[in-house]
């Protein structure tokens, strides 16, 4: 018998069920091994018995032969008389026969088939064995066909021992076939386990396969990631400068409308400062036409005067009231006109300054009854 185990790796998928399998297999080549072994030296001590048993069974052969030689009769060959052959070579044939039709022998040429079938080339057991076997029992029966129907007791115990043998033999043979058996069902289900292991690895590998294609993708979408993420970023950094911008324009805005109600306030404030102008203007307009009204009046009293007055004063202050209603405001050229009239009075000696004295005299009086009417 030959049990060729060969034995798969495990794998990174194998289950606790296979390990166990393998286990129990190992187990059971072990113990196979060991059968083996023992089966070996049983069929060793059973040839060394059988050929033990041969060697005695010649030796008392020859011994009977030499004994019956000694003891037989002279052959007469004048009456063509011929001695009876003995019945040694029928009872070894008898013996033999018996020997071959043994229960144990059945039972061990029952074994060998049935071993040679289930295991076709073993180490221990071969194909040969049988026809040794054959060999053994035909040279037994010779030897055999030499003694008796009574062996002596020496081949006797030999004989029992070749029996205990071939029982101890067809023993271990029986426990080696339930060991085959067992390592048999064992070799089914790790074969099974192999096939749903290489189902497994076959689903793995497809699993890889969809895994890389994640993983590909995955890549691919943290590259677009990436990329959103750093369009983020500038986008981050422009809004950033734009929400800067947009304070500096409002802080801008800001200052832009603080201006613009300065500049309204100012506005404002010339506009009144414009309406106050304005209503000083238009005093002054009033006040210059009064003074006109009042250098006119001054006027006709000085021309009065001067009428009263007459002489070269007259046509002197004349000249002199019309030279500063040409260039002059009214009271100016009133005042003018006065300090001209004083001066030119001066100029003229003490009588011009009587004169003089006495024509304002006369003016003043005369605007005070203009301004009291």
């Amino acid at each position: 018998m030959n049990v060729d185990l060969q034995k798969k790796p495990a794998g990174p998928g194998a289950g606790p069920r296979v390990a166990e399998l393998e286990a129990k297999l190992e187990k059971a080549h072990g113990q196979l091994m060991g059968m083996r072994d023992q089966l070996a030296a049983a069929e060793k001590a059973r040839k060394d018995a059988r050929a033990a048993l041969v060697e005695a069974k010649k030796r008392l052969g020859a011994k009977k032969r030499d004994d019956a030689a000694s003891s037989a009769p002279p052959v007469e060959h004048g009456d063509d008389k011929v001695p009876a052959p003995t019945d040694d070579g029928a009872e070894g044939a008898n013996g033999e026969k018996g020997y071959m039709s043994s229960p144990v022998t059945d039972a061990f040429e029952a074994v060998v088939p049935s071993e040679s079938r289930n295991n076709n080339d073993g180490p221990v057991v071969k194909e040969g064995n049988k026809t040794s076997d054959e060999e053994e029992a035909r040279s037994n029966a010779v030897a055999d066909g030499d003694d008796g129907k009574k062996g002596s007791p020496e081949v006797e115990l030999l004989r029992a021992k070749l029996m205990a043998k071939d029982m101890e033999v067809y023993e271990l043979r029986a426990r080696l076939m339930v060991i085959d058996t067992e390592v048999d069902d064992l070799k089914r289900k790790v074969m099974s386990k192999g096939t749903e292991l290489e189902e497994m690895k076959a689903k793995l590998m497809l699993n890889d396969e969809l895994v890389d294609k994640l993983t590909a993708n995955l890549m691919v979408k943290d590259a677009e990631i990436a990329a959103l993420e750093a369009d983020n970023a500038d986008l981050t950094k422009v809004a950033e400068e734009a929400a800067e911008a947009v304070k500096a324009a409002s802080a801008r805005a800001r200052e832009t409308e603080h201006a613009l109600r300065e500049s309204a306030a100012r506005e404002a404030r010339l506009a009144e400062r414009l309406r106050a102008s304005e209503h000083a203007r238009e005093a002054l307009e009033a006040e210059a036409q009064r003074s006109r009204v009042q250098s006119e009046q001054w006027r006709k009293a000085a021309e009065e005067a001067a009428a009263v007055l007459g002489g070269g004063v007259d046509r002197v202050a004349g000249a002199r009231n019309t030279d500063k209603r040409r260039y002059g405001s009214a009271s100016a050229g009133a005042c003018e006109s006065e300090g001209t009239t004083a001066k030119e009075g001066d100029e003229d000696g003490t009588s011009g300054k009587r004169k003089a004295g006495g024509a304002m005299r006369a003016l003043s009086d005369l605007w005070k009854k203009k301004a009291q009417k």
